[in-house]
């Protein structure tokens, strides 16, 4: 599944939806009936510069903001207005240190696609118009147009190892050709703002109602144990982190998946006997 998910053209997409489908039908038969601009990156938009097909970025915020979610309203607000402000601040003087043009993370996964250029072979078809080769495999490279036909290039916004390969033949430099949304005045721009610091509710301006003083309305404690974790989707696992229980053991003999009643074994078994007291 995750080998058509991450297709990031056609054919591939297609290869691995076969292969899929003589494993697993029931699973080919209910990706198929999901769009693949939900979830195959081959029918991404190539817009955004972005393949990710997980929610990652909102479950690490939502684990970060639980420690204040079962506060009151104004407490909870407050705290994650002070985490946003700090995280801002931070990583707003953490770029003037860095004076590269590309931000770290993207230039990780540039040089994971110039390491795997290597096994390519490129050949000139005219001046900025490539094939690029490995075995079986070709793909055309249009430097002019910043397009490879596998995709990745238009999607991600990195040269791909296909790109990297013609890069190398005509002596370029593959970080001329990352998209300007990795760069350094980039990731300026995207924290450029702040959250502005507010003063403690003591020195709020007191609200003009009637009533001078506002109660809370009065709590009625729900029956069993107050819940903390939030409601899943229905077709999440409603509890990923429960463990299988523990099979029944035998006092008598010791071997699992039957109780000392039911047990047939004419030996005792000392560590048992122990255990069961």
């Amino acid at each position: 599944m995750m080998g058509a998910a991450k297709a990031t053209y056609i054919q591939a997409y297609e290869k691995k939806m076969s292969e899929l489908k003589v494993v697993n039908t029931k699973a080919w038969e209910w990706l198929v009936g999901h769009p693949t601009k939900l979830w195959c990156k081959h029918a991404f938009s190539f817009f955004s510069k972005c393949d990710v097909l997980m929610n990652n970025i909102s479950e690490a915020f939502n684990s970060t903001i639980l420690v204040a979610r079962d506060k009151p309203i104004i407490t909870m607000c407050e705290w994650i207005r002070i985490y946003l402000m700090n995280r801002m601040a931070t990583l707003r003087y953490k770029n003037v240190k860095y004076q590269q043009r590309i931000m770290p993370t993207p230039k990780k996964r540039l040089n994971r696609e110039v390491e795997l250029s290597g096994g390519w072979s490129s050949h000139l078809s005219s001046e900025t118009e490539f094939q690029v080769e490995h075995h079986a495999s070709s793909f055309i490279v249009n430097l002019d147009k910043r397009t490879c036909t596998c995709n990745f290039w238009e999607l991600v916004g990195i040269p791909c190892r296909h790109a990297i390969s013609a890069m190398g033949f005509s002596n370029q430099n593959p970080e001329d050709f990352v998209d300007h949304y990795y760069s350094r005045e980039a990731y300026e721009l995207c924290y450029s703002f702040s959250v502005s610091a507010i003063n403690g509710q003591d020195m709020w301006p007191k609200a003009e109602v009637e009533v001078e003083d506002m109660l809370p309305p009065q709590y009625k404690r729900g029956p069993g144990r107050p819940k903390k974790m939030r409601r899943r989707d229905a077709h999440e696992d409603a509890n990923p982190r429960k463990q299988r229980p523990a099979p029944n053991r035998c006092t008598k003999c010791g071997n699992p998946g039957h109780n000392a009643r039911g047990c047939k074994s004419t030996e005792v078994n000392p560590d048992a006997q122990r255990r069961k007291v």
